[in-house]
């Protein structure tokens, strides 16, 4: 497996030392007035899917990153099927897809296990990839939708100054009826 998801670069500057926001890295200084559309940050970890036209394989976000066991399993009961071959078949055809997401729940990162009730794990997309095209929201979500499987919410519209002041307010996650707060948004 090839394709790693592109690094999100960072909206704001830091002040190390005391974890504050001192200004706005380019080019999100230039843009700062547009608007923004910003899904729910998930806390797990990074997961490719790929079809290569005839066979599903998955990785992490690099092709030596670990997959914690319980997930890897999830993965393989979710994906690693004929009724998930097939409809891989039916929405992406020969053509070569990267359906990328977050792999969530039990024993995933920090605050893993308060996605999903009862030490299960998820799957959660947030983009897709196919023919080294980059499919837009409506299109993503479409496809996961069709696949039985969800997409991370937007949760926000606007500047980067509103952006800044919902992350402020702690909003709480959309997942598992909204039990604790958002990890926070990416845009």
């Amino acid at each position: 497996m090839e394709k790693e998801y592109q690094k999100i670069g960072n909206v704001f500057k830091f002040d190390e030392k005391f974890r504050t926001i001192v200004g706005l890295n380019e080019p999100y200084e230039t843009l700062k007035n547009i608007i923004w559309q910003g899904t729910e940050k998930i806390d797990g970890t990074n997961i490719r899917i790929h079809w290569d036209g005839h066979d599903i394989t998955f990785a992490g976000h690099t092709d030596k990153a670990q997959i914690p066991n319980n997930l890897k399993a999830y993965l393989e009961e979710t994906f690693l099927t004929d009724e998930m071959e097939y409809v891989f078949e039916q929405i992406f055809g020969e053509s070569e897809a990267y359906i990328f997401g977050e792999g969530f729940g039990y024993k995933i990162q920090t605050n893993g296990d308060k996605y999903l009730a009862d030490n299960k794990c998820g799957f959660i997309i947030f983009d897709i990839n196919i023919d080294g095209w980059d499919l837009k929201r409506k299109d993503v979500d479409d496809i996961a939708n069709k696949l039985g499987l969800p997409s991370v919410p937007v949760v926000f519209e606007g500047t980067l100054d509103e952006a800044k002041e919902f992350v402020a307010k702690h909003q709480m996650s959309t997942l598992n009826g909204g039990l604790h707060e958002m990890e926070g948004i990416v845009l």
